[in-house]
């Protein structure tokens, strides 16, 4: 019982490392390119979201890939998604935002 545990520990433990590796790998590759159609994020342009503003559709990226991000699947009944640099969580039937998460300077999906 004890080898079945330390095996599945040192198995976790090899894949969080090659995760960790293959997203700083990403990141380095990424750095400097832009992302947006040759558009950067502005960091200002964030601060004027706001919880329970609707989401515009235009300006939202959808986020498929939340990983990426460094978050995992977003709760039942909510998507994350990125606005003018604002990494968000909404409301997939409603439409507003959630919560505001964090700037990001790139989006990597």
């Amino acid at each position: 019982m004890k080898t079945r545990i330390r095996r599945y520990a040192v198995t976790a433990a090899l894949a969080l490392a090659a995760a960790t590796m293959a997203f700083a790998q990403h990141l380095e590759l990424g750095a400097g390119e832009e992302r947006m159609a040759g558009q950067h994020l502005g960091k200002s342009q964030a601060h004027a979201i706001r919880v329970g503003d609707p989401v515009d559709d235009a300006r939202l990226h959808t986020v498929s890939r939340p990983g990426l991000y460094g978050i995992g699947n977003a709760p039942a009944g909510s998507r994350y998604g990125v606005i003018d640099g604002a990494l968000i969580r909404y409301d997939s039937d409603t439409m507003q935002i959630l919560s505001v998460i964090r700037q990001v300077d790139f989006i990597p999906d």
